[in-house]
């Protein structure tokens, strides 16, 4: 049976220089797009960092093309120095159309990359991007072994930027309202997950103020974490459940009482021998890269009268870098109506 596409995640870099890339490019014979460089993050999540544009040199829109004919060992070394884990992920098509279908020469291309015998991908993300009457519209959809098999068209799914804000718990959708599975109880007083706890709690205490509290459900520890000897009033969150240290702790801001989820390296290829110090680590270097994406996250709460959450926003930026243009003035403008 065919499962839930996976959601595609998009760094706003890569967002950026895929849209510059569609505005510089010509549409000739062959077909408009590249490759696209990331790594899963869980089963539910596909994480993009970088891509590149193909040209029909490379064989790019024939069957016959291979990855390691490619020529972009150079853009997948630097994929893996934004994301260790990364690798090719995908293809990307441009459209000067409305239409976001593939066509059969993108269908047969997909295909090729997904069953590239030297990779044996279990799924890949498709996007394609629409440039009509100068609107540029995205779409992501997913394409697996299931869907090559019969012919299908990818699954259509979310595209979000890795900045995006996720609902918190109280907000989930009740579009199902099943009763929930128990979730074992007390997991952290296990004696084990008791030891396991006190030395990460050492070690981040070692470069971090640590506050650690249960989430309301019982379910979840959560450190709020602030570095002692840089970054301002940066505060940022881990929360971890049932499954830890085996299962990958989750990350996320707090702004206007909303969660905006963070990703790196170190969570995608969490395992149980790391410790949450490396990875609070690797979040505020993800952090310094996207700063960008969430002044233009603040400006739209301010437009929205969201000041609260603007100002949280803005304090997160300007903790890492006080030079980030525009940010100071944004502040000065969110924090004047809270008083």
């Amino acid at each position: 049976m065919p499962t839930e596409p996976p959601i595609v995640l998009i760094t706003p870099e890569a967002q950026a220089t895929l849209e510059a890339e569609v505005k510089r490019t010509s549409i000739g014979g062959g077909l408009a797009g590249g490759l696209l460089f990331g790594c899963p993050l869980d089963e539910h999540h596909r994480l993009v960092v970088s891509s590149v544009r193909l040209r029909s040199e490379v064989g790019f829109g024939q069957k016959s093309f291979c990855l390691d004919q490619s020529r972009t060992s150079q853009q997948l070394e630097q994929a893996r120095k934004l994301a260790p884990g990364a690798s090719y992920c995908g293809v990307w098509y441009l459209h000067r159309t409305p239409n976001q279908e593939l066509t059969d020469k993108e269908w047969v291309q997909t295909q090729s990359v997904l069953e590239d015998l030297d990779f044996r991908f279990e799924d890949l993300v498709c996007l394609v991007l629409c440039f009509y009457s100068g609107e540029l519209k995205s779409y992501a959809s997913s394409f697996n072994r299931y869907h090559s098999a019969r012919g299908q068209f990818p699954a259509p799914t979310q595209l979000q930027l890795t900045t995006d804000s996720l609902p918190t718990p109280t907000q989930a959708s009740p579009a199902h309202p099943s009763a929930p599975r128990p979730a074992p109880t007390d997991w952290y007083k296990a004696p084990e997950v008791i030891e396991r706890l006190k030395l990460e709690h050492e070690r981040l205490a070692q470069k971090y103020h640590v506050e650690a509290t249960l989430a309301p459900n019982g379910q979840q520890l959560i450190f709020r974490l602030m570095p002692k000897s840089e970054y301002g009033k940066l505060a940022f969150y881990l929360a971890f459940g049932p499954g830890f240290p085996d299962k990958a702790p989750a990350a996320f801001l707090l702004a206007g009482g909303k969660q905006h989820p963070l990703f790196s390296p170190g969570i995608s290829n969490w395992s149980a021998g790391q410790w949450l110090v490396g990875v609070a680590d690797d979040l505020i270097e993800w952090l310094a890269w996207s700063l960008e994406q969430y002044v233009a996250t603040a400006e739209e709460a301010l437009d929205q009268s969201d000041y609260q959450e603007a100002a949280d926003l803005l304090t997160v930026v300007l903790s890492i870098d006080p030079r980030t243009p525009r940010a100071a003035r944004l502040l000065a403008r969110a924090q004047a109506p809270l008083g």
